[in-house]
């Protein structure tokens, strides 16, 4: 799945961001992450970019700061290990790192050199505990290494604030801490992640190819299709302008005789009820339809706080 199918026809931009659990990097227009997995504690992600270069991003939280030259050897170990399966030349080395007086460096550069090259840089952050592992890889030249001297200074290990920042297929928003990714799907033209915590649940979607699917317009679409998964809920749905495009606002609250039936089983009152808000809008920049959706106490604001933060385009 290429930048192109998820831009349903969009331009490419020439940088954006790319972050998964507030660990990220701004990489050049036409990167797209092909692998992206973990938690806030460990995961890793993968973007691939063109002339065959790579940039891979892992991370694990841990109590204690660790060694970062140990951390860089044992991973240099493992390149060296899959050089010798390929019989190729293998170089590596270590760089010096900053450091803070009388305690260890918590920030070191490596590089690699076999049939391909790679330049890499470790972090471990004091505030979030996390040891990221960044690292630049692609064809053995001159190129590869200005790319990586472009992006490895940029690469954060997590998000100021009181938001977690993310970045998928050119996608880049943020959502309150606390809540936690649940459910992804990751998809050519399709973008939907789900996040819960005690704010409430944020589901955030994007659909590529916008002038195919609002055929019939805009209106029509966001009732017929985009509340077609709320069919337990009621109702209202407000026309706005959202910056600069054309949106489409959303508030209600769950009911139907099913809900009710649960909540009086449950010996709770019907004012209960979960309540909900999206707000949905089309960027005729992107060619993308982009939605955010949200529930909880105060949906609408929480809707907003995350829609606030999206670039579109």
């Amino acid at each position: 799945m290429t930048a192109s199918d998820q831009a349903g026809g969009g331009r490419h931009r020439s940088r954006e961001l790319t972050a998964w659990q507030g660990v990220g990097a701004e990489l050049p227009g036409g990167w797209s992450i092909v692998q992206a997995s973990g938690g806030t504690d460990e995961g890793y992600v993968r973007s691939d970019g063109p002339d065959e270069m790579t940039v891979e991003l892992r991370w694990k939280r841990t109590r204690r700061q660790p060694s970062l030259e140990v951390v860089a050897e044992q991973y240099l170990k493992q390149v060296r290990k899959a050089s010798r399966k390929l019989k190729v030349e293998y170089e590596g080395a270590l760089a010096g790192g900053r450091r803070v007086p009388r305690e260890k460096p918590s920030d070191l550069r490596f590089e690699w050199l076999a049939d391909r090259q790679g330049h890499g840089r470790l972090i471990w952050c004091r505030e979030c505990r996390r040891t990221v592992i960044a690292q630049v890889s692609g064809p053995r030249g001159e190129a590869t290494r200005a790319v990586a001297e472009q992006i490895l200074p940029r690469v954060r290990d997590h998000s100021d604030g009181e938001s977690v920042e993310w970045g998928v297929y050119g996608l880049e928003f943020r959502v309150p801490k606390g809540l936690r990714l649940i459910r992804q799907r990751l998809m050519s033209g399709f973008l939907s992640l789900n996040f819960y915590g005690p704010p409430g649940r944020v589901i955030v979607e994007r659909w590529g190819l916008a002038e195919m699917l609002l055929e019939g317009g805009f209106l029509a679409w966001h009732d017929k299709e985009y509340l077609s998964e709320l069919k337990r809920f009621g109702g209202e749905t407000t026309a706005v302008e959202w910056g600069e495009h054309e949106a489409l606002v959303t508030e209600g609250r769950e009911g139907g005789f099913r809900r009710v039936r649960a909540l009086v089983k449950a010996f709770l009152l019907p004012g209960r009820a979960e309540r909900f808000a999206s707000i949905v809008w089309h960027c005729p920049d992107s060619n993308r339809v982009v939605g955010v959706r949200a529930f909880g106490r105060s949906p609408l604001e929480l809707a907003r706080s995350v829609a606030e933060t999206v670039r579109c385009h």
